[in-house]
């Protein structure tokens, strides 16, 4: 070996050896970057061929072992930071939906007095105060501020949860805006990466800026990415590719439909996460395309079903203006925000019951007919006393067995006082006006027991007849002042009897069971969502501790290297030292 060799091998080790304690000094001083992935530097030996003065047998080749640099290279396993980026993006969509469901049960509370189910109790407790009470004012103006609480629930909760989902729409443009950005991001540091690596010198600071920007991206995004050589990072989402060398398709939110959607640039696909993941943007899209909307749906329902059931109860009693099938809210197309009182005053209260008719007070006959204004005697039938008289001397009547189970009269026309209009249809017809529904019967058309006339059919075949002792004739409604009117009233309601009061209370105690589902509803798909973000946090943990054992930077280990290196570059040195010395040896004899 010449001596020419032992120049070219201590200065090439001594050139790679300090290429690996720059690598480590840079690791060192870089340990607490955060997406900083720890440098290596990879050596091998390589052949130095040399010839001189000085080598063996005067001028023989030599092929000599030196070192030199084989890879400069960052340390990074793809397939941890891909399984750590799924976890990121699973447990960010897990802690939105249980930040947003965590605000609604919140609102939803069912241990507060202002809560839905609280509210709800309220009002069927003032109601069966109220059955006990009927007469009391204080107790009637108490049922009124429970409804009024009730309905201020209501609205409350409707306010909520539109304050929620726009805040939603609000949180989801911005995290569009934002996942865009670093879309274009990536995109913009694949050129730059892949300009480096063409120029020869590696960006590795650009890397790591690229799979930080990566795991940024991942928190909102459900993100695969995979490298090329050629063009650097091709990223996708939900398979449609949102990065592909330099050019990044940025998202959009379309607002036209009843609730947004997010596609994809301008290709028209919607991105649609599936039941859980998919990054905040996903569990977004999820709150206002299904969660929100069915909470919204389950709300409505149970104030629709509140409005009716106490409704239908509320008509069939009598307040204490004597007024019947009213009700108690206002009748109109329903959801939780619009419910409003039909009552004006706690006289409007209807507590009390108006009787099944046919079986009022013991009586047999529970409809009876009026003069109304029939005060003409004259006419071919003199129809105004058998309106009011029978053949027998008794009160004409409408036949019980017409009556329905309800108490109704046919074509559900409720109890209680309403008019009944004859006029002359022609010929030998008469029209019967009962409720705003018209039936035309003939006068000759009577019952086989010639007594009475049917004035209306319902759909059940129920008969409205009344009992005119014998048929009309032709011309018994003829007058110049127009049609003749007659009433038909009801017996008043029994004495004692508040079963509208105690149904309206035990209606709404049942429809408190539907308020504490619905919290419990809320409340089971916000325990999910925590135990979710739980899980997923904790696989990220494990991913990310592997991903340190594999690319992080040990600052002792880093030290224990730095140590060895500093006595391998002592070394390379002594080698020079002693080349040199050999080389001044020899020119010495030499003179």
């Amino acid at each position: 070996m010449s001596v020419n060799s032992l120049f070219d091998i201590g200065s090439t080790s001594l050139r790679a050896v300090g290429e690996k304690i720059d690598a480590t000094s840079q690791n060192i001083a870089n340990a607490e970057s955060e997406g900083y992935r720890r440098r290596r530097v990879s050596l091998s030996s390589r052949s130095v061929a040399a010839t001189g003065l000085y080598a063996s047998n005067g001028a023989q080749d030599v092929t000599s072992s030196g070192v030199g640099v084989e890879q400069f290279e960052r340390v990074r396993d793809g397939m941890l930071v891909a399984a750590r980026n799924e976890a990121r993006s699973s447990e960010s969509a897990a802690r939105e939906e249980g930040r947003v469901l965590g605000v609604l049960e919140g609102a939803l509370a069912t241990d507060t007095d202002a809560g839905l189910s609280a509210s709800l109790q309220g009002l069927a407790d003032g109601f069966s105060n109220l059955a006990n009470n009927p007469e009391s004012q204080g107790v009637r103006e108490s049922v009124l501020g429970r409804a009024r609480q009730l309905t201020d629930t209501f609205g409350r909760l409707d306010q909520r949860l539109g304050e929620l989902t726009t805040n939603t729409e609000n949180a989801l443009a911005s995290n569009v805006e934002k996942a865009n950005g670093l879309l274009n991001k990536v995109a913009s540091l694949n050129e730059q990466i892949e300009s480096a690596r063409a120029g020869g010198s590696p960006d590795y600071a650009a890397e790591d800026q690229r799979d930080q920007t990566v795991k940024e991206l991942s928190k909102l995004l459900p993100v695969e990415a995979q490298e090329n050589r050629s063009d650097g990072y091709t990223l996708t989402v939900d398979g449609m590719t949102v990065v592909q060398g330099t050019e990044a398709t940025n998202l959009s939110v379309d607002q036209s439909g009843d609730t947004p959607a997010v596609e994809f640039g301008k290709t028209g696909v919607e991105f649609t996460p599936g039941a859980e993941g998919g990054g905040e943007i996903g569990a977004q899209a999820r709150l206002l395309n299904d969660t929100l909307p069915g909470v919204q749906s389950d709300l409505n329902a149970l104030a629709d079903d509140v409005v009716k059931e106490v409704n239908a109860a509320h008509r069939k009693g009598a307040d204490q203006n004597g007024d019947t099938g009213e009700n108690f809210f206002v009748d109109k197309s329903r959801t939780a925000g619009n419910i409003e009182l039909n009552v004006d005053g706690p006289k409007d209260i209807a507590a009390v019951a108006t009787p099944a008719l046919g079986t009022p007070g013991g009586n047999e006959t529970a409809v009876t007919i009026g003069q109304g204004d029939f005060g003409d005697s004259s006419g071919a039938g003199n129809i105004e006393a058998r309106l009011t008289v029978g053949s027998d001397g008794s009160a004409s009547t409408v036949e019980v067995s017409s009556i329905s189970p309800d108490g109704n009269l046919p074509g559900n026309l409720e109890g209680g006082n309403f008019d009944i209009t004859v006029s002359d249809a022609g010929g030998s017809s008469l029209n019967f006006t009962v409720g705003g529904s018209t039936q035309t019967v003939d006068v000759g058309s009577v019952g086989s027991d010639g007594n009475t006339i049917t004035l209306e059919n319902d759909v059940s075949s129920n008969t409205l007849k009344l009992d005119v002792g014998t048929a009309f004739a032709d011309s018994d409604v003829t007058s110049a002042s127009g049609p003749k009117e007659f009433s038909v009233s009801v017996d008043n309601s029994l004495p004692g009897d508040t079963s509208p009061a105690q149904n309206i209370a035990d209606a709404a105690s049942d429809l408190t069971t539907g308020a504490t589902d619905l919290a419990a509803g809320v409340g089971t798909q916000v325990q999910e969502a925590a135990a979710k973000e739980e899980a997923q946090a904790a696989v990220g943990e494990r991913v990310q501790a592997q991903i340190e054992d594999v690319s992080g930077v040990s600052v002792d280990q880093q030290l224990s290297s730095l140590i060895e290196q500093q006595q391998q570059f002592a070394a390379s040195a002594q080698v020079l030292t002693t080349a040199r010395e050999v080389s001044s040896t020899l020119l010495s004899i030499a003179r």
